[in-house]
């Protein structure tokens, strides 16, 4: 699951999916949430409207490679819901900072949990689903496909789940800087801004020195002090491959729907199998 999930909202939502549909199933729906399966994606006012690649299959009187249409979406909370829920968000500066940063806090779920509602899914019936694909079951393989795909955009877009849910992005973010904390926490994070320094060079210009009235050869080639007769020897990293973890696992570059960290870890591994090779 966490290849197709990073962040704990994004594990949370296929792991309702895992709940209610069995393993194999599963299997095989991971195997369409690739782009070689995804022909069309088309995500808008909460809902996934997809178009996948079949495979040709005679039992079903498939013998040409179809294209199923599939979309995916989840119940959606009431506006009445959703003013109480605001109304709650806004009252705690921890719920505030993290949202506006946008992370979800794991704690969350305790100001639906007040209302009667939940964010993340539970089970099946949080989610509408519909594949014309001739499998009776539901959900197919290819809405299953849909579902690991669309964890991974939670992953990058974390807001899209109150979307899904029937709360607006714009809507929500107007909300919590309007409220007196937000504002608060808006003016704290515009007065610590730094204005732009011009400078005259974009490199550190070398200091002159003046020359020494005397000059002793030997020092100068040999230095002033004798060198070290042993180097120490340096030691292993606390955290290996700092910088590309400082980045994370998907950075503002990184547009794959893979982990920027395993990619780089499968690239350093195969780099150093081939140089012991060579060897």
């Amino acid at each position: 699951m966490s290849k197709y999930a990073k962040t704990w909202w994004g594990q949370r939502f296929i792991a309702a999916l895992e709940d209610f549909t069995d393993s194999g199933r599963l299997a095989r729906g991971r195997s369409y949430s690739t782009d070689n399966r995804i022909k069309q994606w088309l995500l808008k006012d909460g809902k996934v409207d997809a178009k996948l690649r079949g495979n040709i299959n005679p039992y079903f009187g498939v013998y040409k490679e179809p294209t199923y249409k599939v979309s995916v979406q989840m119940t959606r909370l009431s506006a009445a819901h959703w003013q109480k829920i605001i109304q709650h968000l806004c009252q705690r500066a921890s719920f505030i900072a993290r949202l506006l940063l946008n992370e979800i806090p794991e704690n969350i779920e305790t100001v639906f949990d007040e209302i009667g509602v939940h964010l993340l899914p539970n089970d099946y019936s949080d989610f509408k689903v519909s594949c014309d694909c001739p499998d009776y079951q539901v959900p197919c393989k290819h809405i299953a496909g849909v579902c690991y795909r669309l964890a991974g955009q939670l992953d990058h877009d974390p807001f899209l789940l109150f979307e899904m849910r029937g709360l607006a992005t714009e809507k929500l973010l107007q909300e919590l800087a309007n409220s007196p904390l937000g504002k608060v926490l808006s003016d704290a994070k515009s007065s610590a801004a730094v204005d732009l320094v011009p400078v005259d060079s974009f490199y550190t210009r070398p200091l002159l020195a003046k020359l020494p009235q005397q000059v002793n050869l030997k020092g100068f080639w040999q230095g002033q002090q004798p060198l070290p007769k042993s180097i120490e020897s340096s030691s292993t990293a606390v955290i290996p491959a700092i910088l590309i973890k400082k980045a994370g696992d998907f950075p503002a570059f990184w547009q794959q729907q893979n982990s920027f960290i395993a990619v780089m870890e499968d690239f350093y591994l195969r780099m150093r199998k081939n140089t012991l090779k060579s060897l």
